[in-house]
């Protein structure tokens, strides 16, 4: 019954009307043990909280103890809200287990897992200094889905300080040859073009390498 009561308050609060009095059961539905009803309980928090909420607090356990679960779902969904919203002073709580996600098994877990650390840099780039390394080995990760997500790190990285990862130029120019052949997935494809989106993310972190560069 509540999780279809927080669908409906879902909608309301789409369409504009006061559903603050609904937000902590979006909490307590998230905390559940039920799949669905912790599915549609995170995904009811992601919509109506901001990262600065005060009630986000009250979901950093429910965080933790799901990212330490065995049921790759429950994973799935924890690292999903990270990515999403995360209160900035309770990063150090989860950070070392979405490093360790890092090297999980299952390639959905480690993409998700850069997509969090993506979020971290945003908000608190100085949180994740210490694991610059660990995205090196994303972007040359055996699965082409963890590599596109570190490209957006990287990008937002270069961005701020090119001359730090000249040394990445030929890695960089080496997924684009690989991109441009057809070597991803046909996944990527679109409309029979080779990752149009990643050869463009590419193709800003080579400008932004190449800029000023007499070579």
């Amino acid at each position: 019954l509540m999780k279809e009561c927080m669908v409906r308050l879902i909608y309301c609060e789409m369409l504009g009307y006061e559903s603050s009095f609904g937000y902590i059961h979006a909490i307590k539905l998230a905390q559940q043990g039920n799949l669905l009803e912790k599915r549609v309980g995170y995904l009811a928090v992601s919509l109506f909280l901001h990262e600065n909420h005060e009630l986000l607090l009250l979901l950093v356990n429910t965080v933790v103890k799901d990212l330490q679960s065995t049921n790759l779902v429950e994973v799935c969904m924890a690292l999903t809200i990270v990515s999403q919203i995360f209160p900035r002073e309770m990063i150090p709580a989860v950070l070392p287990l979405i490093e360790d996600k890092l090297q999980h098994s299952k390639e959905i877990i480690r993409r998700k897992a850069v997509q969090a650390l993506y979020k971290f840099y945003l908000i608190a780039p100085n949180q994740v200094q210490h694991i610059h390394d660990k995205f090196r080995k994303a972007l040359c990760d055996r699965d082409a889905g963890v590599m596109a997500a570190s490209l957006h790190i990287y990008l937002q990285m270069i961005k701020e300080n090119p001359s730090g990862y000249k040394d990445l130029t030929g890695s960089f120019v080496t997924i684009l040859k690989q991109v441009v052949g057809g070597k991803l997935p046909i996944d990527f494809n679109y409309h029979s073009v080779p990752a149009p989106w990643l050869q463009i993310q590419l193709l800003r972190i080579l400008g932004l390498l190449g800029k000023d560069d007499p070579r």
